[in-house]
């Protein structure tokens, strides 16, 4: 019986050491250790800031978002993730899962600025509705996501064949993304 134990134990602190390591040093931002200094890169918070501006956000959810001295570390920001060890932003999660209700984003464009943040491995913008924005080229420029949730965003115009590029791609969901009458053609896809 504490053979059992013993393994179990030993199970468990591998698989918690092989999560830390899978998760590749990523920060979530509602991490709050002050003793580990975050800053993200000036090029990204302003990317970040550009993405904003492209955002109405009647219940200022996005408050952390500033330009203040006290909020300037962009990996602190609500859906932001950064690197430990680079600073680079790796993760932005604006989902309604993360921001708590439906509707609570409208958007009036992905602003082009995006394609600043090379680093990006996960992209969620489930729910944020894009009405008459059309579905921005450059994300097929972002080759490092992995993870792309643009579901129910209602965004227009063709799927371009760029996110063709994204090979490392390994969760793509576009679930009711496209505007009524829209078609998307998505056949490239592997």
């Amino acid at each position: 019986m504490q053979g059992h134990r013993r393994c179990l134990k030993l199970f468990l602190a591998f698989a918690l050491l092989l999560l830390q390591y899978a998760k590749g040093g990523e920060v979530d931002h509602s991490q709050k250790d002050t003793n580990v200094t975050r800053r993200c890169k000036e090029r990204e918070r302003q990317a970040l800031l550009a993405f904003k501006r492209g955002l109405v956000d009647d219940h200022n959810l996005l408050s952390s978002w500033s330009s203040e001295a006290q909020k300037q570390d962009c990996c602190r920001w609500i859906g932001v993730s950064c690197s430990n060890q680079t600073g680079h932003v790796v993760g932005l999660d604006l989902s309604i899962d993360v921001l708590g209700g439906f509707d609570i984003l409208r958007g009036m464009m992905i602003s082009p600025k995006l394609i600043e943040l090379q680093h990006l491995q996960h992209l969620d913008l489930n729910e944020i509705n894009f009405t008459g924005s059309q579905f921005p080229n450059f994300i097929g420029s972002l080759t490092n996501l992995r993870y792309l949730d643009l579901s129910s965003t209602n965004l227009g115009g063709k799927f371009p064949s760029q996110v063709g590029n994204l090979t490392n791609l390994v969760y793509l969901d576009l679930r009711a993304m496209f505007s009524i009458g829209q078609k998307p053609l998505i056949s490239f896809l592997n």
